[in-house]
C-alpha cells in the first residue's frame, strides 16, 4: 500500500477536460470551484483510496487523474493511496478522517463497506464511494454510472467486429454497478448481431492477470473472437491472451491504452469518474451536498463513449457512434440489469 501526494496540476486531455462551470449532465455549474478550495484554512483537502497501482492504465490511473483534475479545477489539497486492500479499507478511510481531511473518496464499491463504518464514527467528515449505492442522508454519499450506457455501444462494436459470432467479457467481482456493465455489454453485442453467442465471467479479483488469462483463454477455446474486460491489473492478462491467439481483439476500459498493445486492443470504453467526482466536490463547496446516491446517464455532450484505433473500421466506429447517439437520446432504452451470475 502506497501513498503519494499529488502537488503539481497536470493538464488533462479527451473526456477528462472539463471546467469546473460548464453545463448539465453530470458537469459542475455555477460559481468558481477555485474559490471553495483557496489555500490555507479553507483549502479543501480530498483523499482518494484505490484498489490497485495507478499504472494498470484503467480505472486506477482515471483515479489518478481526478485527483489531479481536483487540484487543477478546484485548488484542492489531493492525496491518493494505492493497492488498499478492501480488508483494510476502515484502517485507510480513519487515518485520513484522523487528519482533517474534508472528503475521503472510495474507489469502487468494494469500499462500501469501510466507508458506512468511517462515516458513523467521523460525523464531521464526508465520504463519498464511486460505484455504489451507499448513502445515510449526512456525511455518506456514492454515486454511480449507468454503465449499462457506455457498454452497449462497446459491445455493440464487439457484435460487429466479431468474425466467429462468439464474444465474452472477462469481469473481476460482480456487484451491482459491474453487473449492469456486463449485462450492457451483452445487450449492446446482440443488438449488433441477434443470433450472437454470449460469454461471461467473474474471476473474483479484479488484480490479477493469471487469473484474467486463465479465463480469457478458456473464452477463446469457446470460439470467442473478441472479448471485453472489466478488471484493474488484470486486464493485461486478457491482453495477453488475445496477443497468443490469432484474430483475437480485445476491447479495454476507462482510458485509450491501445498503444499497450496495438493490434489486440481494438478500442476502449471511454468513461473516466472524474467529471462525475467533480460534481459532488461542488456541491461540497456550494453546501448542497445532502448525502446521498446519484446515478448519472451518458451526457449528450460526453465526447465519443468508444476509442478508434488503426484496427478498427471506420464504418463500424462511425455507427457505433450513431448508436451512441441513440442511447443518450433515449431513441434505444438500455436496460439496467444488475443480475449476477447464479
Amino acid at each position: 500500500m502506497r501513498t503519494r501526494h499529488l502537488l503539481t496540476a497536470v493538464a488533462l486531455t479527451g473526456a477528462l477536460t472539463m471546467s469546473a462551470c460548464a453545463g448539465a449532465n453530470g458537469t459542475p455549474e455555477g460559481g468558481d470551484a477555485a474559490e471553495g478550495g483557496s489555500s490555507g484554512e479553507d483549502q479543501l483537502r480530498v483523499a482518494v483510496i484505490l484498489p490497485g497501482e495507478t499504472s494498470d492504465q484503467g480505472f486506477n490511473t482515471t483515479g489518478e487523474q481526478t485527483v489531479e483534475l481536483l487540484q487543477k479545477d478546484f485548488g484542492a489539497d489531493a492525496t491518493l493511496t494505492e493497492s488498499v486492500n478492501p480488508a483494510q479499507q476502515l484502517d485507510v478511510y480513519r487515518q485520513y478522517a484522523q487528519q482533517g481531511y474534508d472528503l475521503v473518496v472510495g474507489w469502487g464499491g468494494q469500499f462500501s463497506d469501510g466507508a458506512v463504518a468511517a462515516a458513523e464514527e467521523f460525523p464531521d467528515t464526508k465520504f463519498l464511494v464511486v460505484s455504489s449505492g451507499v448513502e445515510n442522508g449526512s456525511n455518506l454519499a456514492s454515486y454511480d454510472t449507468a454503465l449499462e450506457d457506455w457498454h452497449f455501444i462497446a459491445g455493440y462494436l464487439m457484435g460487429r467486429i466479431s468474425k466467429t459470432g462468439v464474444v465474452g467479457q472477462v469481469s473481476g467481482q460482480c456487484f451491482a454497478s459491474t453487473a449492469s456493465g456486463q449485462n450492457g455489454t451483452r445487450d449492446g453485442a446482440k443488438y449488433a448481431d441477434p443470433d450472437i453467442t454470449w460469454l461471461a465471467t467473474y474471476t473474483g479479483d479484479f488484480e490479477d492477470p493469471t487469473k484474467a488469462q486463465q479465463a480469457a483463454q478458456a473464452m477463446i477455446d469457446q470460439g470467442a473472437d473478441v472479448l471485453a474486460t472489466n478488471l484493474n491489473q488484470g486486464v493485461f492478462g486478457v491482453v495477453q491472451a488475445g496477443e497468443a491467439n490469432d484474430d483475437v481483439k480485445v476491447v479495454t476500459e476507462w482510458l485509450d491504452n491501445s498503444a499497450t498493445a496495438p493490434g489486440v486492443i481494438v478500442s476502449s470504453v471511454n468513461k473516466s469518474y472524474a467529471r462525475f467526482v467533480g460534481v459532488q466536490v461542488q456541491k461540497i463547496i456550494d453546501g448542497t451536498w445532502k448525502g446521498e446516491h446519484e446515478r448519472f446517464t451518458i451526457p449528450a455532450d460526453w465526447g465519443p463513449a468508444v476509442f478508434q484505433t488503426d484496427t478498427l473500421p471506420d464504418d463500424i466506429y462511425q455507427d457505433a457512434l450513431d448508436v451512441q447517439a441513440k442511447v443518450a437520446s433515449g431513441e434505444i432504452d438500455v436496460v439496467r440489469d444488475e443480475t449476477c451470475p447464479g
